[in-house]
C-alpha cells in the first residue's frame, strides 16, 4: 500500500480520535497534521510497519499526551496581557494594515471565502482584540503556530480582496 493510500484511508478516524480526546478543533487539526508528517518522516519504516494504522495511532496518542503536558505548564494568568499594554511589534503591524483597509466594502464576501476555523480565528483577533498570545493559551497552542494561521489567514484575505479588486493592501 502507498503513503497516500494510507493517509486517505485513516484521516478521519486518526483525525476523530484526536479531537475526541482535545476537544479542540485547533488542537486536532495541528496534531492530525504532525501525526501524518512524523510517519512520512519515517518513510519506509512507516510503510513496512505490520501495522500502519496502529503506528498512526501510538503516534497520535504520544502527541495527544504531549500536548496536554504543554498545557498544563502554561498558567491562565500568563496569557492574559494586562490592560494598557502594549501589543508585540508583529501585532501593531498587523494591526496598521488592517487599519488602511476599508473593511466593510468585502467584510462579508470575505469571510465566507474563509473557513469556519479561520473565521473564528479572525473574529479574535480582529473583532475581539485579544492578543496573540491569549488566543493561543486558549486554544493550548503555540503562539508561534496562531501567528502562522494569522499569516495564512491574511495570506488568504490578501487574495480574495485582490481578485475583488477593491482596494489595494
Amino acid at each position: 500500500m502507498q503513503f497516500e493510500d494510507i493517509c486517505r484511508e485513516s484521516y478521519s478516524p486518526i483525525y476523530n480520535y484526536i479531537l475526541a480526546k482535545t476537544q479542540n478543533i485547533w488542537a486536532a487539526e495541528d496534531i492530525t497534521q504532525e501525526v501524518f508528517l512524523i510517519a512520512y518522516q519515517n518513510g519506509k519504516k512507516f510503510l513496512k510497519h505490520e501495522k500502519p494504522l496502529a503506528f498512526l495511532y501510538v503516534t497520535a496518542k504520544n502527541l495527544v499526551l504531549e500536548y496536554f503536558r504543554e498545557a498544563a505548564k502554561i498558567s491562565p494568568c500568563d496569557d492574559i496581557e494586562k490592560e494598557g499594554e502594549s501589543r508585540d511589534l508583529f501585532e501593531q503591524i498587523c494591526n496598521e494594515k488592517s487599519q488602511l483597509l476599508d473593511e466593510s466594502k468585502y467584510k462579508e464576501y470575505v469571510m465566507q471565502g474563509l473557513t469556519e476555523s479561520e473565521r473564528e480565528l479572525y473574529n479574535e483577533y480582529y473583532t475581539n482584540k485579544k492578543a496573540m498570545k491569549e488566543i493561543a493559551g486558549e486554544l493550548g497552542i503555540s503562539e508561534t503556530a496562531v501567528r502562522m494561521r494569522y499569516v495564512r489567514i491574511r495570506s488568504k484575505v490578501k487574495s480574495i480582496v485582490s481578485g475583488l479588486k477593491l482596494d489595494e493592501f
